[in-house]
């Protein structure tokens, strides 16, 4: 059989695209807050408002900690004035769940919960409150369609994990008021680096609300409802990398060069038509998610025999990870075992960076190496 010439599928980091190379050192050693520091980075904010079509009253900066930073800024910054709603259905949003309990101490939560790999029912979610979710789940394989669920009038801010769902899904930006990514998914930027994402009406939060609570400073994007603009302009609250800053604009450069979300959606599409026709051409492996609620960029697989069904779940596990093992010896495929914080299963990235003809090659060796270990 022929071999992937990439075969990283991991769902994050994800892969780098086809043609990916080291990129430009020539800001290495030079300050984040020189002129040129501060170009490059008002350069990714500016390609990325671009390629996401943001309308132009929207906010776009960065900050640290991947998307994780990204969201937590959002929740410690955001809520308080209002009762919240959390859609609790995978490893991340029940983190949020969590901490909006547990750390920030809202008083008014409501959680609508729904146990893995299933999407939570949204039909009672009230919009005059704040609403907190994940659009796009990499732990789970599961995602929104669309927004269409979200009211177009609404009273409350929605705050959106999108950390799976940039620059892979189009993103209807009248629907969403605060929204957090990684640069290591969609574009497979390096990790250690958000983006946040402001409606006006989430500024206007910021400016007329203000948490009692201390509030730590790499999540303060406002003080004493004040935003701080500079954020979005380029100046970063800690330093950041300016190789990681340099490979990232690379990468939305080749995005925007190729068609910008057309093209990234396109690209998706594609791969996971690839994914979708390989699991109706065999019998070993099925979806984990159902069709109504799964994932075109996050492909999570559960295995058919009745005999590997038996086991249990640490068994499972310890299956599973020798099919891994396998592909990772014969260099056609690394780090597709689900996320450890689930049930057990395979999970293959196949976002814009990964190349259809790489998951072509990679399938039957997932194949070769289930009927190797059973």
């Amino acid at each position: 059989m022929n071999k992937p010439l990439h075969g990283n599928f991991s769902c994050g980091p994800c892969a780098k695209r086809a043609g990916w190379q080291v990129p430009s050192m020539r800001l290495v050693g030079r300050s984040h807050r020189s002129a040129d520091g501060m170009q490059l980075i008002q350069n990714v904010i500016n390609l990325q408002k671009k390629i996401l079509k943001l309308p132009q009253d929207y906010l776009l900066g960065i900050v640290s900690a991947s998307s994780t930073g990204a969201m937590e800024a959002l929740l410690w910054s955001l809520l308080g004035a209002n009762g919240v709603d959390v859609i609790a259905h995978c490893v991340f949003s029940n983190h949020w769940a969590r901490d909006v309990v547990d750390e920030l101490k809202i008083s008014d939560v409501r959680i609508f919960k729904e146990k893995f790999p299933k999407m939570a029912d949204t039909s009672g979610v009230n919009f005059d409150r704040d609403c907190v979710f994940c659009l796009s789940s990499t732990t789970s394989g599961v995602a929104f369609k669309n927004t269409d669920w979200i009211a177009t009038g609404r009273k409350g801010l929605t705050i959106c994990d999108a950390a799976s769902a940039a620059f892979v899904m189009d993103l209807d930006w009248t629907k969403l008021d605060a929204v957090a990514f990684s640069w290591q998914k969609g574009l497979g930027g390096e990790a250690g680096f958000g983006t946040i994402v402001l409606s006006p009406k989430a500024v206007e939060r910021l400016e007329t609300y203000k948490p009692q609570r201390g509030i730590p400073r790499i999540f303060r994007i406002a003080d004493n409802k004040k935003i701080n603009k500079a954020i979005f302009e380029g100046f970063t609250i800690n330093t950041p990398s300016m190789i990681c800053v340099e490979d990232f604009y690379e990468a939305l450069q080749w995005a925007d060069a190729n068609g910008g979300m057309d093209f990234l959606v396109k690209k998706t599409a594609e791969n996971y038509e690839v994914i979708e026709n390989w699991i109706s051409g065999q019998s070993d492996f099925k979806f984990l998610v159902d069709e109504k609620y799964r994932a075109r960029h996050i492909a999570c697989f559960d295995i058919v025999s009745e005999k590997y069904q038996a086991l249990s779940e640490d068994e499972k596990w310890k299956f599973l990870k020798k099919i891994v093992a396998i592909c990772e010896q014969e260099k056609v495929g690394f780090d597709f075992l689900g996320h450890i914080w689930t049930k057990p299963h395979l999970r293959v990235w196949c976002g814009p960076t990964v190349e259809k003809e790489d998951l072509q090659k990679f399938l039957p060796w997932l194949e070769y190496a289930y009927h190797k270990v059973m």
